[in-house]
């Protein structure tokens, strides 16, 4: 073999061999092309992935802080509401109380003796006003109704009326009459409460 048919093939198996290289270097080339672009596409989906969920978390945590917001305002309201019924009934229990004056109370009992009728067993507090005692004494006697009257020292600031044969009785006290007030303006003071809560 020649000199020159021996270059001839050394370079021929040159060319062969960086043809070779060449073609593996592309396919090479083209799978990494290939690998980094599915990386890459994977990545980006799983980027998608964690934003979502982030704003669906971050969605939830505000939804949850709004809920206990909304909670915390409807508590501290029926809060408020139920202390302004409590001092509305305070101021009605002491309103009341100045309202049961001797004269209102002469009014009662005169209203007492008129309207019962016979066999009626009237109370009054041992702090009531002796002149009124007499007053109530007198008017029982003048009244065509027969009724006992006595004095109880368990009452205060008020009377009680019974008639036992019929089976009733009835303590009218400012405490009394605050109660049966209150449960009455309760309701309606509530009503106002949440209309004024509503504008």
């Amino acid at each position: 073999m020649s000199d020159k048919t021996l270059d001839k093939l050394i370079a021929t198996l040159k060319y062969e061999a960086i043809e070779a290289a060449e073609k593996s270097v592309q396919i090479m080339m083209e799978e990494a092309h290939s690998q980094t672009q599915k990386i890459v596409e994977e990545a980006e989906e799983k980027k998608k992935q964690i934003l979502k969920g982030a704003r669906e978390e971050a969605e939830l945590t505000l939804n949850k802080g709004v809920s206990a917001l909304q909670q915390a305002a409807r508590d501290l309201n029926i809060r408020v509401q139920n202390d302004l019924i409590k001092l509305f009934n305070e101021v009605l229990k002491k309103e009341v109380r100045e309202a049961f004056t001797p004269d209102l109370m002469k009014s009662a009992v005169l209203k007492v003796i008129e309207n019962v009728g016979n066999g009626a067993e009237l109370k009054l507090p041992d702090d009531f006003e002796q002149k009124l005692i007499d007053y109530v004494h007198l008017r029982i006697q003048i009244s065509d109704n027969l009724m006992s009257l006595t004095q109880d020292d368990s009452i205060r600031g008020g009377l009680s009326i019974s008639k036992m044969d019929e089976g009733w009785s009835y303590h009218i006290t400012p405490e009394e009459v605050a109660e049966l007030l209150n449960d009455h303006l309760n309701t309606k003071w509530s009503h106002i409460l949440q209309n004024a809560n509503k504008e």
